[in-house]
């Protein structure tokens, strides 16, 4: 590895800790986050009566 790739490397690792630190500080701050892989989004209690192409479906 030359010296380009070892900068390029620590950089890239501090903008994904810097990232992760960010979302995960997102749940102290009163912003609603839902993780697409771990939580269940929230149920919206208003539901809308819609149609596609002749279906009519609830959402």
């Amino acid at each position: 590895m030359n010296v380009l790739d070892l900068i390029r490397t620590k950089l890239i690792k501090q903008k994904r800790l810097n990232d992760a630190q960010f979302l995960m500080a997102k749940s102290y701050r009163g912003v609603p986050y839902v993780d697409a892989h771990h939580d269940d989004p929230p149920q919206q209690a208003k539901t809308k009566h819609l149609t596609y192409r002749g279906q009519s479906y609830d959402h």
